[in-house]
């Protein structure tokens, strides 16, 4: 299930970063740009333009693929987007 971002739990806090970084799908050509917002060690904030079908699962890059993280959506309001970190 999809939460709201109003119903934060998160036991970790978050550090603001405002970077850009690049999402990719399984089985779809190309990425897609996306501005870190806040992050830690389990997650992100993002924020996505004109992204309007987002798979559940995907993975995100920081710099230009050096370093791949897979993802996890676990909410979405609008264009803004909160992940977890897979292992």
């Amino acid at each position: 299930m999809i939460s709201s971002p109003r119903n934060d739990r998160r036991a970790v806090c978050r550090a603001g970063i405002g970077r850009g970084a690049l999402l990719f799908f399984k089985g779809q050509p190309g990425a897609r740009g996306c501005k870190v917002i806040d992050i830690s060690d389990c997650g992100a904030r993002l924020r996505t333009h004109n992204l309007s079908v987002l798979p559940s699962t995907f993975e995100l890059t920081f710099d230009n693929f050096e370093t791949i993280r897979k993802c996890r959506l676990v909410w979405r309001d609008g264009e803004l987007l909160g992940i977890a970190f897979e292992n």
